[in-house]
């Protein structure tokens, strides 16, 4: 890896209170209303106060994460921190983010501004038209598996601020709360998780692009495609990469799902399945989304949730889902939406029956409608 200068000298603008202000705007932004965050924001300024006087003298301890259990799209456990350390993590985020990112390569397209999953899906289908093999890497159990040692010791590879790395270990051994293993695992819920899980695995992206020299690769958080026109090159790729995430970053492969595929028979890579020249969204992203309508009928009998959240819910699928060639899906839903109770769906599949006309060719630009 090329040798690059250390970040110093950056924690008084972490703790600054300009900062801190605004990361709590940034931390609170839809959640204005929630009990911990309105609680925090009803006395904001002394508890900017405090917490400044806290990271500048280093009491600061971080708190409980409350955890629960998501089904949806599977089975994990969430683990959310305390609105007061989601502070702190935006804080150190917005300033310690972009400075590390200029290190990744540009092919990596999770959580990084302007980047993304559309992005990453073009780059992807480019790639497939050149090639005639794609292997699919995919890592069990990623983020239960990163390892707080080495995640510490990559961060020391790029910092030098003693004050940045003492507050960096506390939110890394805060994991110890919200994990099986002590010392292996990040909590979900964290910003600053995404932000170490992107670092964790730039050392396979160096690995993949500067000592493999592997032309076509991107990846996104754990999941990532190495293109090449011979299968059996690809297979021998995928056993030095099983070897090097084993020995140097103590991860394992999904063998299951880490397989080499012929692209012309489609890719499967975040909700889509990728062909030459269209894309299809894939079963199980359809199915959980007309579990979701099930669910919605439910609610919007019961009052439970209103008639803008299911609007806002649909118009985001919509938007997504004509990132593939679905324009016949989406007519056949929104029928199937009408059909279901047109008395409490009537007036929300109709908010969205105008983006039926669009064709799946004219995806380009609907980012602004994703939620």
């Amino acid at each position: 890896m090329i040798e690059e200068k250390k970040i110093i000298g950056v924690y008084e603008e972490i703790i600054s209170k300009k900062n801190l202000y605004r990361a709590v705007y940034n931390a609170a932004r839809g959640k204005r209303y929630n009990g911990s965050v309105s609680d925090f924001l009803f006395y904001q300024e002394r508890n900017i106060n405090d917490l400044h006087s806290c990271l500048l003298s280093g009491a600061y301890r971080h708190g409980k994460y409350n955890n629960f259990l998501i089904t949806d799209p599977k089975r994990r456990q969430i683990s959310a921190a305390p609105f007061r350390d989601r502070v702190v993590h935006h804080a150190v985020n917005d300033v310690i983010e972009p400075l590390i990112d200029r290190s990744f390569i540009h092919d990596s397209y999770a959580c990084r501004k302007d980047k993304g999953t559309h992005k990453a899906l073009d780059r992807a289908q480019k790639f497939l038209r050149a090639n005639k093999f794609c292997f699919h890497g995919d890592i069990r159990k990623y983020f239960s598996s990163i390892n707080h040692e080495i995640l510490k010791e990559l961060l020391r590879e790029k910092i030098a601020d003693v004050d940045l790395l003492s507050l960096l270990d506390k939110i890394i051994d805060s994991a110890n709360q919200a994990v099986d293993e002590k010392g292996v695992g990040l909590p979900i819920g964290n910003l600053t998780s995404q932000f170490f899980a992107n670092l964790y695995l730039n050392e396979l992206d160096y690995f993949v692009k500067h000592f493999l020299r592997c032309r076509y690769y991107l990846r996104y958080m754990d999941d990532f495609l190495i293109f090449d026109n011979d299968k059996r090159y690809l297979k021998s790729i995928k056993g030095k990469v099983r070897n090097f995430l084993n020995e140097k970053l103590k991860l394992g492969l999904h063998e299951g799902k880490s397989q080499v595929y012929l692209c012309e028979q489609g890719v499967k890579f975040l909700g889509f399945r990728l062909y030459p020249f269209y894309r299809r969204l894939t079963s199980e992203n359809v199915r959980r989304f007309k579990k979701r309508i099930k669910n919605f009928e439910v609610l919007l009998a019961k009052k439970a949730v209103s008639r803008d959240f299911v609007k806002a819910s649909l118009k985001c699928w919509t938007a997504h889902s004509m990132y593939a060639s679905t324009y016949k899906l989406r007519e056949r839903i929104v029928k199937e939406i009408i059909k279901r109770d047109s008395r409490l769906f009537g007036d929300c599949a109709g908010y969205i029956l105008p983006y039926l006309n669009q064709q799946p060719s004219d995806h380009l630009g609907w980012s602004t409608l994703l939620c």
